[in-house]
Order: C-alpha cells, then sequence, then structure tokens
C-alpha cells in the first residue's frame, strides 16, 4: 500500500503567504493606473459636457440664469440627448459632482479631486479652456 503525501499545515500557510506578498504586488501597483485612469474619465467627461453644451448653445438651447448653473446644465444635457448616462456624465472620475461657473459667459466645469491629481502629477493642461498641449496626460 502507497501512503498519501498530505500537505501540513506549514506548507499551506507559506503558499497562502506568498499569494498574499503577489496579491499586495500587484495592487500596489495598480493604485497608480487606476487614479489615471480616474483623472481620465474626468477629462474626458468635462470635454464631452463642454462640447455639448456648446454645440446645444449654438443650435439656440441656451443656459438661462433663472436656475442654478448645475441645474442648466443638466437640463441641457437630458434635452440634447446626446449623453447615454447624463447623471454619470455630470460626476468625476472620482464619483464627486462636478463644479460649474462661467467665465465672461464661457461655462467652466471643474473637478477639485482633478485639479489635486493634475497638480500632484504637475499636470498644466487641466480643461478644454486651458490652451496648453497636452503633453503629460
Amino acid at each position: 500500500m502507497k501512503k498519501k503525501y498530505a500537505m501540513t499545515l506549514l506548507e499551506i500557510m507559506i503558499v497562502i503567504f506568498i499569494i498574499g506578498i503577489i496579491g499586495s504586488v500587484i495592487g500596489y501597483n495598480m493604485r497608480g493606473s487606476l487614479d489615471k485612469g480616474k483623472a481620465f474619465k474626468t477629462k474626458e467627461g468635462i470635454n464631452k459636457l463642454y462640447e455639448i453644451v456648446q454645440l446645444e448653445e449654438a443650435q439656440g438651447n441656451k443656459i438661462s440664469s433663472d436656475k442654478s448653473l448645475k441645474e442648466e446644465v443638466e437640463r441641457v444635457l437630458n434635452e440634447s440627448g446626446l449623453a447615454r448616462k447624463p447623471a454619470e456624465l455630470m460626476k468625476d472620475g472620482w464619483g464627486n459632482p462636478y463644479n460649474f461657473d462661467q467665465d465672461e459667459g464661457d461655462l467652466r466645469i471643474t473637478s477639485q479631486k482633478y485639479e489635486d491629481y493634475c497638480n500632484a502629477k504637475g499636470i498644466n493642461d487641466l480643461y478644454p479652456w486651458s490652451g496648453q498641449s497636452n503633453s503629460h496626460s
């Protein structure tokens, strides 16, 4: 008769420890990629919102000053039919709502988390109206 070899508790613990080390290294390396993805989503979301509002204003669907700027952008976005999920487009990559402002009649959409990320990474071309090249993104 052959005796079956069973794994000892020590061997199982060593395997679990090695898997844990590998998992933590992968997780640590993925953190930067996730932040980069959130920043990309935010920048593209801002660009899309900005372009939709510009397009709608060119077609006569202007933003009025009756309501808050955020509500007006949301109204224009819903009426345009150009966004599949307008409620999601109104949030940045981190899930926070955008800040809306007007500068000399032109819409400005900003995100505090995105600005913090760009400042930490030394990225200068934050928004479509920044007027700088896209060399750091």
